[in-house]
């Protein structure tokens, strides 16, 4: 919102004040008057009262001395300035500072309907903006203050900052903030003393109700927002966050709600100018929060479902390795022993001849319950590829680990059948390390050579390896 004159509360809360003349007064009487209260400049008045024109002090210097006529026998109205510059209460103070450049005046009188109300100088004009200038930095820096409270990109805190902290800033003893239900948000209201809910906003039209650019501090609230008790005067600040998040720029903004804030201090709702400087600046900080919290929960989102076999739910390859390496590091380097198991369902390649890929899921999904169930909380299940599954075994020795995984065989020959076929499953498992040039590699290939003789020696069996020597059990 552009700052007008009325920002400048003191210059029309004293109309009394207002130096004026009659338009027949005399120079010598308009003289006394000036050197009296100390001023340059006079707003003269036509019989009716009514706004006619300014006095200046040099209108009379140039009028007397140019004639060498008698300040006695001078009327006003003979030697005031034609057409005067005048403005209104809601002139702009930018246009008001424009005047005084381009005429050359200190003084610009503020007349309605004919009626002088008030004068600006340009010594107000300047006391305006040195403390506005001064409020403006002081916003910023409480704002930048809130700025450094939000410490993660976890929605929730945003929601919290936005209804909570923020309308402190601003007076407010009010607040709501609405979310759409889209860009992975999900549709809420979150109030802070504001009694709306859900229901109350359910087609969010309030802010097409506003300023066209969105905003508005009003001396009025909407008629529903009234009936649960608001109060005016209101600020809303609509929020977006950015369409494209790489290389985004304002036109990529896509509108996802609104903070609403209302029943403000009086005298913290004063100025209309700093309140919305400071709107803006918090508009800026929720978004860009907003815009971090969809992309941190979209990077989240796309690690978990990079990690999550879509099918079965157990972790992917990925994770294999990642834990894997970790288990490694750690077992150079306090000497702990940890095992590995590869594993597959006994022909399951038949299974989808026959009975189609529907069956053959089905039956991936069970033996990925049937070991979850199975194994320990520290133990890591993923689907290698295909049919293979891998199990790492933490603080684990090949003895430990080759009786639960023939646990793990007995329940799931026992348990699943599929088409009334009995499902069964060969393992191979090995411990790590053996060597202190041991690799994810060296590991892994030991693994897959033990599954495959167990494979080889009959099937829906547990083949270990310990040393490149394998024990059939």
């Amino acid at each position: 919102m552009i700052p007008k004159i009325n920002n400048i509360k003191q210059i029309l809360e004293q109309p009394d004040n207002l130096l004026t003349i009659s338009e027949n007064s005399t120079a010598t009487e308009a003289t006394k008057k000036m050197n009296e209260y100390n001023v340059g400049c006079l707003v003269v008045l036509d019989s009716t009262g009514k706004f006619t024109g300014v006095l200046s002090e040099r209108d009379m210097l140039v009028k007397i001395l140019a004639e060498s006529r008698c300040p006695d026998k001078i009327l006003t109205k003979d030697i005031m300035s034609i057409n005067p510059v005048f403005c209104k209460s809601d002139t702009t103070i930018a246009k008001v500072e424009l005047l005084m450049a381009e005429h050359k005046i200190r003084h610009v009188p503020i007349v309605e309907k004919g009626i002088p109300i008030g004068m600006i100088s340009s010594r107000d004009v300047i006391a305006y903006r040195l403390q506005s200038n001064k409020q403006m930095k002081n916003a910023a820096e409480q704002l930048a203050i809130l700025l450094a409270k939000l410490k993660t990109h976890n929605l929730e805190d945003i929601i919290k900052l936005a209804i909570n902290e923020a309308p402190q800033n601003f007076g407010s003893n009010w607040s709501a903030l609405y979310l759409k239900p889209e860009n992975n948000l999900s549709q809420n209201v979150y109030c802070n003393g504001c009694p709306l809910t859900g229901t109350d906003l359910e087609d969010p039209e309030i802010i097409k109700e506003l300023s066209p650019d969105g905003w508005v501090i009003c001396g009025k609230v909407c008629q529903k927002c009234e009936k649960q008790g608001a109060k005016a005067p209101r600020l809303v600040i609509p929020l977006s966050v950015h369409k494209n998040l790489i290389d985004g720029n304002e036109t990529d903004l896509k509108r996802i709600g609104f903070l609403c804030m209302c029943r403000m201090n009086p005298s913290v709702a004063e100025s209309e100018e700093l309140q919305l400087y400071k709107a803006s600046l918090l508009q800026e900080i929720l978004n860009v929060n907003l815009t971090n919290a969809r992309l941190y929960k979209e990077y989240h989102q796309v690690r978990i479902d990079s990690e999550t076999d879509s099918l079965t739910g157990v972790g992917t390859r990925r994770v294999l390795e990642r834990k894997l390496k970790k288990e490694l590091s750690r077992s150079n380097r306090y000497n702990r022993d940890f095992c590995v198991a590869m594993f597959d369902a006994d022909g399951f390649k038949e299974i989808n001849d026959a009975f189609g890929h529907t069956a053959g899921d089905k039956v991936l999904r069970q033996l990925a319950l049937c070991m979850q169930q199975s194994v320990r909380t520290i133990d890591t299940l993923t689907r290698y590829g295909g049919d293979e599954f891998v199990l790492l075994m933490p603080e684990t020795k090949l003895e430990g680990a080759a009786k639960l995984l023939e646990r793990i065989r007995v329940k799931i020959e026992s348990s699943l059948i599929t088409q009334g076929q009995t499902i069964t499953i060969s393992c191979g498992v090995t411990q790590a390390p053996q060597s202190p040039d041991e690799t994810i590699q060296k590991i892994l290939k030991r693994t897959d050579k033990a599954l495959y003789e167990a494979k080889h020696s009959g099937k829906n069996r547990i083949v270990v390896d310990r040393f490149s020597l394998t024990k059939i059990i």
